[in-house]
């Protein structure tokens, strides 16, 4: 038998590099909110796997971009904050995309950093094997990388040779988790999260990122308002959408209320699988102009 070892690694990139996705390929579940719309991870997002004798705590974090509001201000807190805690560095790298001002200014930044740091070019499902060989000899000279791995996140593609390499180079002692931890995050966090990607899935361009979702009431059995007509072994979520303004609360209801039925019905299905109980989820859109540069209210929803 070896000693239990350990690293801590952050999951950093540009927005839309696939890092939420890939999280939730090494994890083997869904626990990341995934959307094609850029910034759709608001905060550090813990997830835990034990493998052998090595255990791997991976801190998804928000994309990289300029903040505009306090909410990107916090944004970007949370991925310094990842990258402080960190002992191994995974960038996501977008392969189908060009090498940008943001990649160079990354590389500065973890240049002055100095940790371990693998480039994980995703996607490559979407290019050619030539394509793939010019984008490795691109990046190859921005660090002084400790592996540079071309995979496929929503695929699957080439994660074994990614684990071998985190195994590896996971050399802390002892585990800082038990071995039942999976993640940080609770059940109503969960649910707010998979609310809003419900949210982004279904508007995409027409409702932006001024979006929120705020867990009203979780009503388990035994609560003196339980619906009497629910499964005893059950769970009442009551949720509210904030949004920045009127236009969007209108497109969330849509024509007689179909789209906020539809997302409804699709999250609550996704709460069905999270929950592995029955799910009663009803919503609600509340306008609140600037919550995005308010702290009481992005304290409130954890950010």
């Amino acid at each position: 038998m070896g000693e239990h070892r350990h690293a801590t690694v952050a999951i950093i990139g540009l927005p839309n590099a696939g890092k939420s996705t890939l999280l939730n390929a090494l994890l083997g579940q869904k626990l990341a909110a995934t959307s094609q719309m850029p910034q759709t991870t608001r905060t550090r997002v813990l997830g835990v796997v034990d493998r052998g004798e090595a255990q791997l705590a991976f801190l998804d974090t928000p994309g990289i971009h300029l903040p505009k509001h306090a909410l990107n201000e916090r944004m970007m807190a949370h991925v310094e904050q990842a990258l402080e805690e960190a002992d191994l560095v995974l960038w996501v790298v977008d392969a189908n995309e060009y090498l940008g001002t943001g990649e160079h200014a990354l590389a500065k930044r973890l240049r002055k950093l100095e940790r371990p740091t693998y480039l994980l070019l995703n996607k490559i499902d979407l290019l050619s094997k030539g394509r793939l060989l010019e984008k490795i000899a691109t990046y190859k000279d921005l660090l002084p990388f400790k592996e540079v791995v071309p995979i496929g996140a929503k695929m699957g593609l080439n994660m074994d040779p990614l684990w071998n390499l985190l195994e590896r180079d996971a050399t802390q002692p002892g585990w800082p988790y038990d071995p039942e931890t999976f993640t940080d995050q609770t059940e109503r966090s969960l649910a707010a999260e998979f609310i809003r990607e419900k949210v982004l899935r279904k508007t995409r361009e027409e409702v932006p990122h001024g979006v929120a979702v705020l867990i009203e009431q979780w009503l388990e059995p035994g609560h003196e308002d339980y619906p009497e007509d629910m499964a005893p072994e059950g769970v009442f979520i009551a949720a509210q959408i904030l949004v920045d303004r009127d236009g969007h609360r209108k497109i969330l209801l849509g024509s007689q209320g179909e789209m906020i039925k539809d997302i409804r019905q699709s999250a609550q299905r996704e709460l069905k699988k999270l929950l592995q109980r029955p799910v009663r989820l009803e919503l609600f859109v509340k306008v609140d102009e600037g919550w995005r540069d308010r702290p009481d209210r992005l304290d409130r929803l954890s950010i």
